[in-house]
């Protein structure tokens, strides 16, 4: 392909410019720039691309740079188990206009994927990753008693980790990130079981979809095995799994990332 035929990823496009991906998601969303559809996922041409660079701006929210210094803020913050500090951070970020998925994504992913590294380097104790789980989540209730975006509820997202994940922070964050798009989020919490989550869904009035929350260190049999239950119980509501895993059912959606999780709600919520 030439350079101005060739086609890029949304990742290789925002990477390209400089931006987020939620930032170059929400310009094909408002039309403008031009994207196609190809397997579900959106792609754009450099022409379009190059196009776009030269006449938007960069946006004043996602991908500026002061998020990532509020990230390491809080991320200083975290490490000292200073939740009045880390708050005040977020709440920094939200006056000078950040939205809630530009904190989330911008100011607290970056930060407890740090502590995260940090952790997984023998450089922080258990205690200290788990103080700095904590808090966030006491972050997120803080988050989610603020005034909500207004309109029609979209439907319901029912939220869960599969048996024997005890990971609950992401599932919290995901749950914050869908209430923003104006969706109810349930969120069952970690060490779901399946039965439960069933139940659960079967419950829900307005279901859009069955959102699973999982880590890296999950086991892949309990993966495959939670979500064929589920896809046999409740075989027309949409599943979307967090990574990706071999093995599981065509119509099951596997999302990378917090971004495409919300991108695949979008197209189902119409």
């Amino acid at each position: 392909m030439t350079g101005a035929s060739e086609l890029l990823s949304l990742n290789e496009a925002a990477e390209r410019l400089g931006l987020h991906y939620m930032t170059v998601y929400k310009y094909v969303r408002s039309g403008k720039l031009t994207a196609t559809k190809d397997g579900g996922s959106w792609q754009v041409s450099t022409a379009d691309l190059d196009s776009l660079s030269q006449t938007a701006p960069a946006p004043s929210g996602r991908g500026n740079w002061a998020l990532g210094k509020k990230s390491g803020l809080l991320l200083q913050a975290l490490l000292a188990g200073d939740q009045p500090g880390s708050w005040s951070v977020v709440q920094g970020a939200f006056d000078v206009g950040a939205s809630v998925e530009d904190v989330i994504c911008e100011v607290i992913v970056p930060a407890m994927r740090s502590i995260g590294d940090e952790w997984a380097h023998g450089r922080l104790q258990v205690f200290e990753e788990h103080r700095a789980s904590s808090i966030v989540s006491a972050v997120l209730g803080r988050i989610q008693g603020l005034p909500q975006r207004r309109g029609r509820k979209r439907g319901s997202v029912l939220i869960a980790c599969p048996p024997s994940e005890t990971h609950g922070l992401p599932a919290a964050i995901c749950a914050e990130l869908i209430r923003s798009r104006g969706f109810v989020p349930f969120n069952l919490g970690a060490d779901s079981p399946v039965d439960t989550i069933i139940r659960a869904a079967e419950s829900t009035d307005q279901l859009r979809a069955l959102v699973l929350s999982t880590v890296s260190s999950t086991p892949e049999s309990v993966i495959v095995d939670v979500v064929n239950q589920v896809h046999s119980s409740l075989p027309h509501t949409p599943v979307l799994v967090g990574g990706i895993w071999p093995g599981l059912p065509e119509e099951v959606i596997s999302v990378n990332g917090f971004p495409s999780m919300l991108e695949q709600l979008e197209q189902l919520g119409g």
